[in-house]
């Protein structure tokens, strides 16, 4: 009987749908009685994998002579392949010198991932003569499962003078960009980094958050470090030492590991036994727990003085040391911001620094600056007590933009509204805030020139250390610069003692300045205060309300005031030290005020500019790293 078989329908090319199948399926014959079908893999991409890679990014660098080169980068993978696409791709141009990168995060290394750069970040390259011994990274393939996060070049709280970066010459280039997969834990993502020495991994270290001061341990995986700053701190010896003992004391069964003979030894330097120790002798029964504390705490001082003096203060500097190295590097400071294309960024981002001017109060002058739109941001001891509780100004107040010239050519005036924004000048909280902001009235014709960009924007975290440079109107002169260092937290009473020793013949003028304002004073010197950010300038009278900014031309804070006094025999005004506020803690009142008025139109446009700094959009309108601010 012959078996019938049914015909296929042919499609319009004539192939039966049982030869397209074919296509798609390996067939094998084991043997002449089955027929086994198996399923092929799943047919390959054939979709060319570098040009699913494309991105393009900009870099400057003064020693090549290379201005706003463009890099279009085709294949995943580190960001000095991608430079040598470009001006790098000579090696000779490296040898005997390694490259800084920086970008709007802070330095990066060569390994960085080269996805991560987004095409709005304008890298800058310089030349370092000593190299950094970077680790070399996994980055070829991209990925979204990266985080960044920035750390400060010197140490946080008990580590202010440990040397944390191999290269001690780096310190002046901060802060330091880490990258990192999410799952890495940080003592991972920091040796994967290349450019941290070993004493941050060999001592008992972690991470302190430089906004909330939160801690961060270096177990800790980074996955919600994203876009944070953080600071290296020590743990300190009494505490690790504490914790020691706390854990033999109360360990269970495991009393082997301490003997009789270890706990009863006679010392005469701890550490160091006697000649008797030398000597055989016989085991004692094992003590009891409340006999082992008692031995440790009879100890625990002199094992303390021991163990100090084994620690690496060799290389520890006093603090005196501590200042005369700022000295020496304020040299490197004022030849940094020298140099022609900060000096051009610092120019057109002083286009948004005006003198301000109260009218009818006689004394009364000082500085402001573009915060976004028609909105200024000044101190608020300018206006004193011309300010209602409702904010109605009583007094008139205008804004002087362009005064570069001294005969006041190209100057432009604008009128404030006397109605403030905001104004807050006092204690606050846990904070001392001392700040207004103003609304400018609106153009009366065409031919009246714009107002300058908000400096909103180009906001940035405050540098634990390094260079700072200040513009604004001192003495209500025309519009000058000063760049300057930033004094930590640690060594401010220093500072301030070794100012007075070194200007003893007008000490009592000094301290009567002092004593005026002894609980500012106070405030200002605690140490680990970050309500201040101290330095020495020569910005006095006339220059409160000054944007202050890093060598990255990141504004990070606003020049509020100092402790002068007149020099008798110069006959001149100096000063003790300065601060200012940071600008971080402004805006978070800002924005708390914004809420409690119901503001929801300035309250928009602050989220709008914000957005276009990723950092201030993460650290202001974010809660606890996770939800959006509510804005309602």
């Amino acid at each position: 009987m012959a078996a019938t078989v049914k015909s296929e329908p042919l499609d319009s090319n004539g192939d039966s749908l049982s030869d397209q199948m074919a296509t798609k399926m390996k067939i094998t014959e084991p043997n002449d009685s089955m027929v086994q079908v198996v399923k092929s893999e799943p047919l390959k991409s054939n979709i060319n994998p570098e040009t699913k890679h494309s991105h393009v990014f900009f870099f400057s660098c003064s020693t090549l002579n290379v201005t706003n080169e463009e890099i279009l980068c085709t294949k995943p993978g580190t960001l000095l392949r991608a430079l040598k696409t470009g001006s790098f791709k000579d090696k000779k141009t490296l040898k005997g010198k390694d490259i800084v990168i920086k970008s709007y995060k802070g330095y990066i290394v060569k390994h960085f991932p080269c996805w991560l750069i987004k095409e709005d970040d304008h890298l800058t390259i310089e030349m370092a003569t000593y190299a950094t011994d970077e680790t070399a990274g996994d980055t070829d393939e991209e990925t979204d499962n990266y985080v960044t996060f920035s750390i400060e070049t010197t140490g946080g709280k008990n580590s202010i003078s440990k040397p944390i970066l191999r290269n001690k010459h780096l310190r002046s280039y901060g802060p330091l960009c880490i990258y990192a997969k999410q799952e890495d834990e940080v003592k991972k993502a920091l040796r994967n980094d290349g450019r941290f020495s070993n004493i941050v991994f060999e001592q008992k270290c972690q991470l302190s958050e430089r906004l909330t001061g939160s801690k961060v341990s270096m177990g800790q995986i980074v996955k919600n470090l994203n876009n944070r700053s953080f600071a290296i701190c020590l743990t300190q010896l009494k505490e690790e030492t504490d914790s020691t003992i706390k854990t033999l004391v109360n360990s269970e069964g495991d009393r082997t590991q301490m003997t009789p003979s270890t706990l009863t030894t006679e010392t005469s330097d701890v550490g160091e036994s006697s000649s008797r120790t030398k000597q055989k002798r016989k085991s004692n029964p094992m003590p009891g727990h409340g006999e082992i504390l008692t031995i440790l705490r009879n100890q625990f001082d002199d094992l303390v003085k021991q163990m100090e003096s084994r620690r690496e203060d060799s290389q520890k500097k006093t603090l005196p040391e501590e200042l005369d190295l700022m000295k020496q590097e304020f040299g490197k400071i004022r030849q940094k911001f020298s140099e022609v294309h900060r000096v051009k960024k610092l120019i057109k981002l002083g286009a948004s620094v005006c003198q301000v001017i109260v009218e009818g109060v006689q004394g009364v002058q000082g500085t402001g600056f573009v915060l976004f739109d028609n909105y200024i941001l000044t101190n608020g001891h300018l206006f004193g007590e011309n300010v209602r509780k409702n904010m109605q100004l009583l007094v008139d107040v205008s804004v002087k933009f362009n005064y570069e010239n001294p005969n006041g050519s190209d100057v432009n005036v604008i009128k404030a509204k006397t109605l403030l924004i905001d104004f807050q000048h006092g204690l606050q909280g846990k904070h001392y805030m001392d700040y207004a902001i103003l609304e400018m009235e609106p153009p009366k014709n065409k031919q009246q020139k714009k107002v300058p960009p908000g400096l909103l924007r180009e906001y940035g975290p405050v540098p634990a250390c390094g260079g700072a440079c200040l513009i604004g109107h001192p003495g209500g002169l025309v519009k000058q610069m000063d760049p300057t260092s930033i004094i930590g937290s640690e060594i401010r009473e220093e500072a301030a003692n070794k100012y007075k020793r070194e200007n003893g013949h007008a000490i009592f003028t000094i301290n009567d300045a002092v004593e005026e304002n002894k609980k500012r004073y106070e405030d200002v010197m605690q140490e680990n205060k970050d309500d201040f950010v101290t330095y020495n300038t020569s910005f006095f009278h006339g220059s409160s309300g000054s944007p202050v900014f890093d060598d990255l031309g990141r504004v990070f804070g606003m020049h509020t005031g100092g402790f002068d006094y007149k020099d008798k025999r110069t006959q001149s005004t100096q000063s003790v030290l300065e601060y200012a506020l940071p600008l971080f803690t402004i805006l978070q009142n800002f924005v708390i005020r914004l809420k409690e008025d119901n503001n929801q139109a300035v309250l928009t446009r602050v989220q709008e500019e914000a957005q276009k700094n990723l950092f201030l959009f993460e650290a202001l309108f974010k809660t606890c790293g996770h939800e959006p601010m509510d804005m309602s």
